[in-house]
C-alpha cells in the first residue's frame, strides 16, 4: 500500500472521503484521517486511520488496520482507546482488503451509529490484564448451587492450580471452591458446581461482595480506580473487608476481593482485584464527633489491580461442543481402561460426561503409554488411579470413581455359584450405561447373562486394529462371536509377546486404535441419545477410508 494508492481507493468508495493525507511514520505505519457520510441528521464521522506495515496480514492476533474515534466510546464495538473492533473477511492483496475494510466501516456507521442498534448477546466487561508485582493472577469460578442475596458478602474459598506462563511471565492460577455468606448470624455455604476432586483440595480465603451495580464505564469497560468503585459497596461490605484484614493480616501476604454483579442472563459474574496487606487500598474514615464519633472503612485513591477471572460453569466450559445433556448426566461404568477404555474415558470426559466409574485389574506400565491415554510421567500406578487423575485434570465437572480390582473375583465367584444373579443385576442397575472394554470373554458372558437394566456396550478390536466391533445388549456375546466369525483374516497371528510368561496382546499404534474408537464413539453417543437407531456395528478399514457395517 502506498499513499497514492490509498487516496485512489478512497475515491472509489461512495460515502468515504479523505480529510487528512496519509503519511508514513518512523515505524513504517501509514496514518491519515477520513470521514464517513452518515445521514442528514448526523454530521459526517471522522476517523483516524493507522495501517500496519504488514497489511493486509494481521500479526500476533492484531488486526493490521485501526479506525479510531474517541468520541464514540458509548457505542458497541468501540474499544477503550477509541478503536473500532472489527473482524473483516481476509484477502490476499492489500487493495482488495482495504476496499473491504472501508465497506465494513461504513456498515458499522449505518448499523450502530445511524440506526442505533444494539447487539442481542451479552458481552462481559473489558478488563485489561496487567502484571501484578511481576506476575499475572487468574481465578476460575463456576455457578453456585444456591443464589446470592442482594448485598451479600462473606468469605470466598479458592485453591491453587499449577503455575502457568504467558509472555514469559508466571501466571498464578486458582479455582474457586465455595462462597460462605456472612450476612446472617448463621453462615451459609454456597458451593461452586465443580467436582469433589477440586472441592477437597486445600483452601485459601478471600472476600466477596455482591455489588449494587455493575462496576463499569460506558457499561462495557471495567472501572480502574478505587474512587470509581467505592460507591458500589455498602458500608457493611466495606467494614467486613476491614474485619477480614484484621483477622488475616498475619496469615496472608495478599487476598482477592471478588466483586460480583448480576448479568442479563440472571447469574452473577465475578471480577477479582488483588489486595496486598502491605499496601491496602482501604483506610479508616472518622464520622461525627465526641460520643457520636464512628470509624468506618472506605477506599482511598489508587489504581485497582484486577486479576483475570474466567467463568468455567458447565454451559461455558462445554459451550463449544458437548454430548447431549441427557446423556452427559447419566451414570457410566467403563470396565477395562486399557487402549480402548482409556481413549473412551478421555473422549467422554471431553464431551461433557459428569459421572464416570472406572474398573480395571491392571497397573499402568511404560509399555501401555504408546497406545493408551496415559502419561509416562506418573510411573507404575493402578490404571484406574492414573486415568482418574487425567480425567479430573481435563474437566472440573466430571465426578470420577473406581471399583476395586477384586470386583472381578467377586463378580465371577458369584456368577459361578448362584443360578439367581439378581443381586449382581441390582449392583449394576445403579449405572445407566456400562461399557465393557476388557476383551474378557468370560466377563462378557457374565454381564450378558445377569439381566441388568443398564445399557451394555461391548467394544473390542482385532489384531493390528483392523476391525472394531461394537455390540449392544441384549445378546452381546452372540453378536460379538458372530462378527468375529465373519472376518476372513487370521486375527491370532503376529501378536505382540511381552517379555516373560504373559498372554500375547494385539499390535496396533495409538493412531490405529484411536481413529476407530472415535468414529465408534461418535455413533454410540448418537445412538444412546436416540439420534440414531440403536444398532450393533463393526468398523473395517481399506486403503482409502473407514467403513461402518451395521447389523
Amino acid at each position: 500500500m502506498t499513499v497514492d494508492k490509498i487516496k485512489e481507493l478512497i475515491g472509489l468508495i461512495h460515502g468515504v472521503s479523505l480529510i487528512e493525507d496519509f503519511i508514513i511514520d518512523e515505524a513504517g505505519s501509514l496514518k491519515g484521517r477520513i470521514a464517513v457520510v452518515t445521514d442528514q441528521e448526523h454530521a459526517d464521522l471522522e476517523w483516524y486511520v493507522e495501517i500496519s506495515p504488514t497489511y493486509p496480514f494481521k500479526t500476533m492476533g492484531m488486526e493490521p488496520i485501526h479506525f479510531q474515534n474517541k468520541n464514540l466510546l458509548d457505542y458497541p464495538h468501540i474499544m477503550q482507546g477509541g478503536n473500532l473492533c472489527m473482524h473483516p473477511a481476509e484477502y490476499d492483496n492489500a487493495e482488495s482488503q482495504f476496499v473491504n475494510d472501508l465497506k465494513q466501516l461504513k456498515e458499522w456507521v449505518e448499523e450502530y451509529y445511524v440506526r442505533g442498534e444494539k447487539d442481542a448477546h451479552y458481552e462481559h466487561l473489558v478488563v485489561n490484564h496487567h502484571t501484578i508485582r511481576g506476575q499475572y493472577y487468574t481465578f476460575c469460578f463456576a455457578e453456585t448451587q444456591e443464589d446470592f442475596t442482594e448485598g451479600d458478602y462473606g468469605i470466598v474459598h479458592y485453591t491453587p492450580l499449577p503455575t502457568g506462563r504467558k509472555k514469559d511471565t508466571p501466571v498464578i492460577n486458582y479455582v474457586v471452591q465455595k462462597f460462605v455468606s456472612c450476612v446472617q448470624v448463621k453462615k451459609t455455604e454456597m458451593f461452586c458446581r465443580i467436582s469433589k476432586s477440586y472441592q477437597e483440595l486445600r483452601s485459601f480465603k478471600g472476600v466477596y461482595c455482591l455489588l449494587n451495580n455493575i462496576p463499569s464505564v460506558y457499561n462495557k469497560f471495567i472501572v480502574e480506580n478505587y474512587n470509581s468503585i467505592r460507591g458500589l459497596f455498602s458500608q457493611s461490605q466495606k467494614n467486613y473487608i476491614h474485619s477480614f484484614v484484621v483477622s488475616h493480616r498475619d496469615k496472608y501476604d495478599f487476598f482477592p476481593l471478588f466483586c460480583g454483579y448480576r448479568i442479563p442472563e440472571g447469574g452473577v459474574h465475578w471480577q477479582a482485584m488483588i489486595l496486598f496487606m502491605d499496601d491496602l487500598p482501604i483506610e479508616p474514615v472518622r464520622m461525627g464527633t465526641g460520643k457520636n464519633r464512628l470509624w468506618l472503612t472506605d477506599f482511598r485513591q489508587g489504581q485497582i489491580q484486577w486479576a483475570e477471572t474466567v467463568d468455567i460453569s458447565y454451559k461455558y466450559f462445554f459451550g463449544r461442543g458437548a454430548m447431549p445433556k441427557e446423556l452427559a448426566n447419566k451414570k457410566m461404568l467403563i470396565m477395562g481402561v486399557g487402549a480402548i477404555g482409556s481413549i473412551l474415558a478421555e473422549t467422554l470426559t471431553r464431551c461433557g460426561a459428569k459421572n464416570l466409574t472406572l474398573y480395571d485389574i491392571d497397573n499402568k506400565e511404560p509399555g501401555n503409554v504408546c497406545r493408551s491415554a496415559y502419561p509416562f510421567y506418573t510411573g507404575i500406578i493402578e490404571k484406574t488411579l492414573d486415568i482418574t487423575s487425567l480425567l479430573t485434570q481435563i474437566s472440573p465437572h466430571v465426578e470420577c470413581t473406581s471399583l476395586k480390582s477384586i470386583a472381578d473375583l467377586v463378580i465371577k465367584t458369584y456368577a459361578a455359584g448362584h443360578e439367581d444373579k439378581s443381586a449382581l443385576a441390582e449392583f449394576f442397575d445403579e449405572f445407566d450405561v456400562i461399557f465393557d472394554c476388557t476383551t474378557d470373554n468370560q466377563l462378557m458372558r457374565v454381564m450378558d447373562s445377569i439381566g441388568t437394566k443398564a445399557q451394555l456396550v461391548n467394544l473390542s478390536i482385532t489384531n493390528h486394529a483392523q476391525d472394531l466391533i461394537c455390540a449392544f445388549s441384549p445378546n452381546v456375546t452372540e453378536t460379538v462371536l458372530l462378527v468375529y466369525g465373519l472376518f476372513k483374516h487370521d486375527v491370532e497371528t503376529d501378536m505382540y509377546n511381552p517379555t516373560g510368561c504373559w498372554n500375547p496382546t494385539f499390535k496396533a499404534s495409538y493412531n490405529d486404535i484411536e481413529c476407530k474408537v472415535q468414529v465408534a464413539v461418535k455413533h454410540i453417543i448418537k445412538m444412546l441419545s436416540k439420534q440414531e437407531p440403536l444398532s450393533d456395528f463393526y468398523i473395517t478399514e481399506d486403503d482409502l477410508n473407514l467403513k461402518i457395517n451395521k447389523l
